[in-house]
Order: C-alpha cells, then sequence, then structure tokens
C-alpha cells in the first residue's frame, strides 16, 4: 500500500525518541536501530503523534515554509513511505482519521 495524500498515518508510539539540538533521534529496540531527523523531518514526526492525514501535513508544511505541493510531492511522500517500511509509522485505513 502506497502513501498518498489521502493516506491517513501515524507514529509508533512505542519508539523512544528525544529532541537534540532542534532534531529528534528515534531508538527502535525491535531493530536495534537508531534514525536521526532533520528539522523539517522532526516537523513530521511531531505532526504524526497523533493520525494525521498527509494532506494536513501537506498543508502545514506549506504554511511554515516557503514550499509547493509539487515539492511536497516529491520530497515527503518517500519520507513517509520510508518511515513505514522502517516501522516508525503506519498507515491507518481510510476509516481511521483524527
Amino acid at each position: 500500500m502506497s502513501v498518498t495524500i489521502d493516506s491517513v498515518l501515524v507514529r509508533d508510539q512505542t519508539l523512544a525518541a528525544a529532541e537534540l539540538d532542534g532534531r529528534v533521534v528515534i531508538l527502535n529496540l525491535r531493530t536495534d536501530t537508531y534514525v536521526s531527523l532533520n528539522p523539517v523531518a522532526s516537523d513530521i514526526w511531531s505532526m504524526l503523534s497523533e493520525p494525521r492525514r498527509v494532506s494536513d501535513i501537506f498543508d502545514a508544511l506549506a504554511k511554515g515554509h516557503d514550499v509547493d505541493g509539487e515539492t511536497l510531492s516529491r520530497d515527503v511522500l518517500p519520507f513517509l513511505e520510508h518511515l513505514i517500511e522502517r516501522r516508525l509509522a503506519r498507515q491507518l485505513d481510510g476509516a481511521s482519521g483524527r
């Protein structure tokens, strides 16, 4: 299942995460891996603390950063898919919302 603008995502609440110098560092004890997120990715991580529609993430990023929809689709959708692949977030079905 690929991530689309209508997808609803939420981060895995069991992960250990901390902010260090404006970046979020996530520790996944199940896979013994960690991820360090840049400031924009950290903003997205924060938004995923509760189920969030991708279109809402795009809207928030467009307001907070000077970025257009095409750039968001090109850069953010693969990042969100990467979070799911690494089991840092999960995609909820269309019936789930915030």
